[in-house]
């Protein structure tokens, strides 16, 4: 089953999750991957649709030329056929002789002329169309050729462009992951130890005075880590995931828009070249395309 494509209602859900405290981060990274993976599908459509609508344009100009032609070809092969007329009726008035009239005689030299210069214009004619066709035939097939390379072209930094957003996205989850151990255990321990400072401060007395053993000195600390531990260490990291998180999570929807953005232009500006609209193109090849 295709993955379907992505909307401007899947950004606005997106945005909408992100400003839900009780979304995990994970789940964010997560859904974030989907909406790229889901854009490719656009990326895919608009590449086919250039593709497919270039290529009717192609074939329709093609046509188009060659209709022309043969319509030419079919005016020229009746001129022949007059002229084919005009010989065998010039033949039959010199069968029976030459005439001794002097002017019947300077009429059928006039049409044999006239024959003959007809019969070259013709003759330059269906050479130059012949011509023509064997032009169009080549240029048709320049324009195949080129319009394959560019669809080839396309492809290649199409797959690994996403395979980049992907392995960005990883990254970026991974580093911010290293982040939030580091200064989720920096405040697990800080909060003890600012407690302890506190305690010790306004002069709190410990379980065994005048004693070196350092836990007995810092049992508040000990006591406070283990509360922390406890009761607020998930929150606190769940706090700093958040904060270190939703503003890459934000630029990256703000990117993802923007190319979402610059793909319906490029659509647009498809519909307005070749004349077709996205739907009708869809109605017609999406069987094909798996649309």
């Amino acid at each position: 089953m295709p993955i379907p494509s992505l909307s401007e209602k899947d950004l606005e859900a997106y945005r909408s999750d992100l400003s839900k405290p009780e979304k995990s981060t994970g789940e964010l990274f997560i859904k974030l991957n989907g909406l790229y993976q889901r854009f490719a599908s656009n990326e895919q459509l608009l590449a086919d649709f250039e593709y497919v609508s270039a290529l009717n344009s192609l074939e329709n100009s093609y046509a188009s030329k060659k209709e022309h032609f043969n319509k030419e070809i079919i005016e020229l092969k009746r001129q022949f056929k007059q002229l084919d007329n005009r010989i065998v009726a010039a033949e039959q008035k010199l069968r029976h002789g030459i005439p001794e009239d002097l002017l019947v005689m300077d009429k059928i030299i006039a049409e044999q002329e006239s024959i003959v210069e007809d019969q070259e214009k013709l003759n330059k004619a269906e050479t130059h169309i012949v011509e023509q066709v064997r032009k169009i035939d080549i240029e048709h097939g320049k324009e195949l050729q080129k319009l394959e390379q560019q669809q080839n072209n396309r492809e290649i930094p199409f797959k690994s462009k996403f395979s980049a957003f992907n392995e960005q996205i990883k990254n970026a989850e991974k580093e911010i992951t290293l982040k939030v151990s580091g200064f989720s255990l920096l405040a697990i321990i800080g909060i003890p130890l600012i407690i302890d400072l506190f305690f010790g401060m306004i002069g709190l007395p410990t379980f065994a005075k005048n004693t070196n053993n350092i836990i007995f000195n810092h049992y508040i600390f000990l006591i406070s880590l283990i509360l922390v531990e406890l009761f607020l260490a998930d929150k606190i990291r769940n706090r700093i995931s958040r904060i270190l998180s939703i503003s890459y999570l934000k630029d990256s929807l703000n990117t993802l828009g923007n190319l979402l953005t610059e793909n319906e232009r490029q659509l647009a500006k498809v519909e307005s070249e070749h004349h077709i609209t996205l739907s009708e193109f869809l109605k017609k090849n999406g069987d094909a395309l798996n649309y």
